[in-house]
């Protein structure tokens, strides 16, 4: 993907593009290493075939500078840098997908930009989520090939996904700009209070007018779907959920064609169309 830098509250924020098309903004996750090209390189040769993609690190992460002091773990900084973006897209319909922790932000700028015409969550957090053993391991600096592997697989319903290909990209990732002791005092607190703070108030999802498609895999462990999705969407107006058997927390690695087509049609309006 080609990619700028833009600067948004004194941070370099990176940005991603790719493809033709109405614009389609990407959120990524929160873990070691993680990025746009981490979460979505699976799905954006097929998305970039409908859309124009604009894919955006968190402060702290990927291609993006950290803050130069804590707290790292920051969900109203991240908020304030989504809604920046949609903002200075300007597109009167706003279509936005967030992978887990970005979902859950995906959902709360959905709750306050009116622009936001349609998203799609894929493993979203946000809910009643309790930390567990697997989710905490994925928020433990990995000081490995063999670590960052194990991690990864963790949250897959197929080990076998947890390539060394991947987990080399993802040490590579912080091994840039000391994001790997970042990423290590970000996550050197109590966690479940991390979680806490993305959690999705009930008053905000029922305030999302957009049609949201929720799509999580059955057998996510870090990031159980009726901890998150299920909860999420009983309490947002226009939502369907898509459960994915042998599927783990991200369900455009495991299934990225199947993920692509529903994520397509929901996004465009054509399953709307019959």
């Amino acid at each position: 993907m080609k990619h700028e830098d833009w600067c948004f509250e004194g941070h370099r924020v990176r940005l991603y593009h790719r493809g033709r098309g109405p614009t389609l903004i990407l959120l990524h996750g929160i873990g070691p290493g993680t990025s746009i090209p981490a979460n979505f390189g699976a799905v954006i040769p097929l998305l970039a075939e409908r859309f124009s993609l604009v894919g955006m690190d968190w402060i702290g992460f990927g291609g993006s500078q950290g803050k130069a002091a804590p707290p790292f773990f920051d969900p109203a900084l991240w908020l304030r840098q989504a809604r920046a973006l949609v903002r200075r897209l300007g597109h009167p319909e706003t279509r936005l997908w967030g992978q887990s922790i970005g979902g859950a932000l995906a959902l709360a700028v959905a709750a306050d930009e009116p622009s936001v015409a349609a998203l799609v969550t894929t493993g979203s957090g946000g809910g009643r989520h309790r930390l567990n053993a697997d989710l905490d391991r994925f928020w433990t600096l990995p000081d490995s090939v063999d670590a960052m592997r194990a991690a990864m697989a963790s949250g897959n319903h197929d080990p076998a996904l947890a390539t060394e290909a991947l987990a080399r990209e993802r040490l590579a990732t912080l091994s840039k700009g000391g994001l790997s002791r970042y990423f290590h005092t970000m996550m050197a607190t109590d966690r479940q209070a991390l979680l806490d703070a993305v959690r999705v108030p009930d008053e905000r999802l029922r305030a999302i007018s957009a049609r949201v498609l929720m799509i999580h895999g059955r057998e996510d462990k870090p990031v159980p779907a009726g901890q998150n999705t299920l909860y999420l969407q009983a309490r947002v107006k226009h939502c369907d959920t898509l459960l994915l058997s042998a599927c783990g927390h991200n369900p455009c690695w495991e299934h990225p064609r199947r993920v692509a087509v529903a994520a397509t049609r929901h996004l465009l309006g054509e399953d709307e169309q019959g």
